[in-house]
């Protein structure tokens, strides 16, 4: 009751004040649907075992039977003989390889239903990161846009004001016209994305927010510290995806041998037990029967189903073996091309921050050269156009960062709870 009612109160806290990352990955913990449809996936998986293995343990059942048997005898008259019994039975299975392997595949699906489990977590918190960082990215682009508007619609009143005076001709004014209709589409643009990376995040929590922690402007971004091919081989041996994979080609070489293990013999055994009023040839006996008996049966054609069954479980196997492979190659080109993105999404952050300076020191110069006539409106403009641009672009690089870092620890199999808690620190 305690945790129900922190969890409330903190859902309060989050729609009355900013929300931070790992305000949206708790809610997305318990709101996702994604991660609910995996953990019932899983249950069903832990189900299916069961079944599968109801089919080597014990059968009992008990009934009861009852008789009305009317008979009927030339030169006598007609009669109506009424009886009731009951039973109880037992089997057992002694030896039956098809359903031991079947079992021994329902336990590999077992395992891979865990998996999958796991990898939709690792998955949710690439999600919900990327949905957080999706709107901060909007945000910081809406900013940078209405600044942008706002600068370019002043320059576009000085430049009417300029030419009422006869100081400039009217195609500066066109030109300033013109810029202007290309900031205000940018910023009508800007807006539609904002609305819908919170959609996204909404999705994903259950829940709307109108405010989120920012992230902090003097984060320093550093390359990965670990050599590519320990990253390669932390991949290959710890991401969940290439050992669903495994599991898969577990499960389909138990499927194939099931299939052809339809030709082998089966053993049986079984015990019955009949008490109470039974009828025979008419008569009515009461009496109990104990049968016990050992059954064996080879089968030895089943209209070409037994063969089918086999060559189709065959090329199943051969096709999990052919998915782990493409996990493998798949998770090391993801691997060696996010750790190179990560590495130049380092050098790139720097390079705009830099351009955005010296972006800056341009349009001032610009600006100043435009008052004393050695510059014209189309310089200025695109001087601003510049400036805003190098500002975006840093934005969208410390964003990208993020969010290859964050893939490339999950292809590694290490990402975890703790890197929602690290970036949480970078926020404000």
């Amino acid at each position: 009751m305690k945790k129900l009612i922190a969890l409330t109160s903190a859902l309060f806290v989050t729609n009355a004040m900013a929300a931070d990352l790992n305000d949206i990955y708790q809610l997305s913990l318990t709101n996702d649907a994604e991660l609910a449809a995996a953990k019932a996936k899983r249950d069903a998986g832990d189900y299916q075992v069961s079944i599968a293995r109801s089919a080597l343990l014990p059968q009992i059942s008990v009934g009861a039977t009852s008789y009305n048997v009317t008979a009927e005898y030339e030169g006598y008259p007609k009669s109506e003989l009424d009886a009731i019994s009951y039973n109880a039975s037992i089997s057992q299975t002694l030896f039956n390889l098809n359903s031991w392997y079947n079992y021994q595949a329902a336990s590999s699906g077992g395992d891979a239903s865990d998996l999958e489990y796991v990898l939709s977590e690792q998955q949710l918190i690439l999600r919900s990161a990327a949905a957080y960082f999706n709107v901060l990215r909007a945000k910081e682009n809406l900013d940078t846009a209405q600044a942008e508007e706002k600068a370019v619609k002043r320059q576009l009143e000085q430049t009417q004001q300029r030419f009422e005076v006869g100081l400039i001709a009217i195609t500066e004014v066109h030109e300033a016209e013109a810029s202007y209709d290309l900031s205000y589409a940018n910023l009508i643009g800007q807006e539609a994305a904002l609305d819908i990376s919170y959609e996204a995040l909404e999705q994903i929590t259950g829940q709307r927010f109108e405010q989120l922690n920012h992230l902090q402007a003097d984060i320093e971004f550093s390359s990965p510290e670990k050599a590519v091919d320990e990253w390669v081989n932390a991949g290959l041996n710890k991401y969940a995806g290439i050992k669903l994979a495994e599991e898969g080609v577990n499960a389909a070489e138990y499927v194939r041998k099931a299939g052809w293990s339809n030709y082998a013999p089966e053993i049986n055994a079984s015990l019955s037990y009949v008490d109470g009023e039974q009828i025979s040839s008419g008569v009515v006996y009461d009496g109990s029967t104990t049968t016990l008996a050992l059954t064996a049966s080879i089968p030895l054609f089943a209209g070409g189903s037994n063969y089918a069954k086999a060559k189709q479980a065959a090329a199943q196997s051969t096709e999990a073996s052919a998915n782990l492979d493409l996990q493998q190659r798949t998770v090391k080109n993801n691997i060696r091309s996010l750790y190179r993105k990560v590495q130049t999404d380092v050098l790139t952050v720097k390079a705009r921050k830099r351009a955005t300076i010296s972006s800056q020191s341009a349009l001032e110069a610009t600006e100043t050269g435009y008052q004393v006539g050695t510059r014209n409106i189309v310089e200025v403009l695109n001087a601003q156009r510049n400036l805003f641009s190098a500002q975006r672009d840093y934005a969208n690089a410390r964003y990208d960062y993020i969010i290859d870092l964050l893939n490339l620890k999950f292809f590694a199999g290490s990402l975890g709870e703790a890197d929602i808690q690290a970036l949480n620190a970078w926020l404000k």
